[in-house]
């Protein structure tokens, strides 16, 4: 008598046992994309009143750092369900990935000086990493919507999360103040957090068999 054993069946919780990635690894990555927005978006938000360019706020560097966080984990999960494609498609998430540890170092380097002159040179060295890994999320999401292995919303909110610089710069043409902030502040709540409850709720919307 033989016995046979469906892959289906084996570890049912491990990431990819059935050929992505479990439920659990979906809701805690949700979790990290609900939390990180919103406390970078609150970081923001607690000195808009006299905000000043050269400045450099410590809430906003600290803050800063759980929204790469949530970011580095959605691009583990896109790594994961190779939202992007396979084989060179594996890069795009990849890419931010290896750029998020240096953009975070660029946050905590920052926050000991007042201003932007003031950085020292290691931190402006690193400091376009930062710029870089919101373009590669940018090309992530891009490449998402034309693979198509995410459907619905959490298709396209990536992409609508990674156009947060222009709807903030929209906001500040628009708006006078701290409103012009306020439109960056909701966008990235509209957006990455948003998708960040999505795959809370239902962690089944990143698996293309479903």
């Amino acid at each position: 008598m033989s016995i046979r054993v469906e892959r289906s069946e084996v570890g049912p919780g491990v990431p990819g046992a059935n050929g992505g990635p479990s439920a659990a690894f979906v809701r805690a990555v949700g979790a990290l994309l609900v939390i990180g927005p919103i406390s970078w978006g609150v970081g923001v938000a607690v000195d808009l009143d006299g905000y000043d360019d050269e400045k450099i706020y410590v809430a906003d560097m600290i803050s800063g750092v759980p929204y790469l966080l949530g970011l580095g984990a959605l691009c583990a999960l896109v790594l994961a369900c190779r939202a992007t494609g396979d084989r060179k498609g594996r890069a795009f998430p990849i890419i931010p990935m290896a750029l998020f540890p240096l953009a975070m170092a660029v946050n905590l380097g920052s926050i000991p000086y007042e201003t932007y002159e003031d950085l020292p040179t290691w931190v402006n060295v690193l400091d376009p990493a930062w710029p870089l890994s919101q373009i590669g999320m940018l090309a992530s999401a891009i490449a998402i919507i034309r693979v198509g292995r995410w459907q619905g919303a959490v298709r396209w909110l990536p992409l609508a999360g990674s156009l947060w610089l222009v709807a903030g710069m929209v906001g500040k043409i628009a708006l006078e103040g701290a409103a012009g902030t306020l439109v960056f502040v909701l966008w990235l709540i509209a957006t990455y957090s948003t998708l960040g409850v999505l795959l809370l709720v239902r962690p089944g919307a990143v698996d293309s068999r479903m």
